[in-house]
């Protein structure tokens, strides 16, 4: 007898669990699939750690037939980055927009349902992305002049600038010699710039003198939220040395004197100065001259009238370059007449 009732109980417990079974429908299965475009803005499907940067995702999801389900989207700060989808029954749905609200985990929140009302819940599933949007500017690979010497236009460098997909836009500013906040921006009212999105650069008009250039920039979003600042960049840049007026205050030999006016204004230190006969002869030093408040002067000697170079050499201080600047002069009946320039620098460390 004990064994007939023990087998009528496990027969009773099979034919429930049967029925269940028979009756139970087919939403209740969570077979819903979701993917987020990625940083190419190729679909990713979700289910694993995944890292992105872009600022502008969006879902894609798909479902049985047979499924009734909605999805929704939290941020990083809690708050509904993407209301809940309309209860769908099967098929999917592609682009469902995910507002950017700051770098961090944003959980997809799955939801299926016993059945198209959706009012009874069947499974709920999370699954995580995480947003690490950033912005990246190349250092220089070394120093730069401001201008070219002999030239009063000012230089401008062109640096690589890593922009984030997905970004509305890229927010880049640059001033000189000031000191970085704490978070990456720049202190005071700096000057705007805007990168060339087609080349993925920044250019930096080399234009408020010698020093250092800092260039800070952070992309923003379609939502009106920034991604966190680059690290900043510092562009060290010099003056050239040349000579922004060059005259003989004494042209009849054979004591001959000349007077220069050096264009930086920073320029301090000394001057060599040397002398050459014709195009090729050999230099020969005719000492160094102290510069005062960016002028210098000396009077030489020559007794042989001829083609003559004289070479102005420098070599540079913290804001002005090393650098030469050649003059050519002829000397007829013991009578100075100016010729042709040449120059060249050479960049500080």
């Amino acid at each position: 007898m004990k064994t007939q009732r023990s087998g009528r109980r496990g027969l009773l417990a099979f034919v429930t669990v049967v029925a269940a079974a028979a009756i139970a429908p087919a939403g209740a299965s969570a077979a819903v699939s979701v993917t987020v475009t990625g940083d190419d803005g190729n679909p990713i499907p979700l289910g694993g750690t995944l890292n992105i940067r872009n600022m502008n995702p969006a879902l894609g999801a798909t479902a049985g037939a047979t499924d009734f389900w909605t999805v929704s989207v939290t941020g990083p700060n809690g708050a509904v980055v993407s209301p809940a989808s309309g209860c769908a029954t099967g098929g999917g749905l592609t682009s469902k927009p995910v507002d950017y609200v700051g770098n961090g985990t944003y959980t997809v929140n799955v939801t299926t349902f016993t059945s198209s009302a959706c009012t009874v819940v069947a499974s709920t599933q999370a699954l995580a992305f995480t947003i690490t949007a950033s912005t990246a500017i190349t250092p220089p690979p070394g120093a730069a002049l401001t201008r070219p010497p002999g030239s009063t236009i000012p230089n401008t460098v062109t640096l690589p600038i890593d922009l984030n997909p997905g970004a509305l836009s890229t927010d880049a500013f640059v001033e000189r010699n000031v000191v970085p906040n704490a978070d990456g921006s720049l202190p005071g009212t700096p000057e705007q710039i805007f990168p060339d999105t087609t080349a993925r650069t920044i250019a930096i008009r080399l234009d408020k003198g010698p020093g250092f250039y800092v260039v800070a920039a952070h992309a923003k979003g379609f939502t009106g939220v920034f991604a966190p600042w680059a690290t900043p960049v510092a562009l060290r840049t010099f003056a050239p040395f040349d000579l922004q007026r060059f005259s003989w205050t004494d042209s009849r030999g054979p004591s001959y004197r000349f007077s220069a006016v050096i264009r930086a204004t920073g320029a301090s230190g000394r001057v060599n100065i040397a002398i050459g006969r014709g195009s090729k002869g050999k230099y020969r030093s005719l000492g160094t001259v102290k510069i005062r408040k960016h002028r210098f002067s000396k009077r030489f000697r020559l007794t042989k009238l001829g083609k003559y170079r004289i070479r102005f050499k420098y070599k540079g201080n913290a804001t002005v370059a090393g650098g030469y600047e050649i003059h050519k002069f002829q000397i007829t009946r013991r009578v100075v007449f100016r010729g042709a320039v040449a120059r060249g620098a050479s960049l500080g460390g």
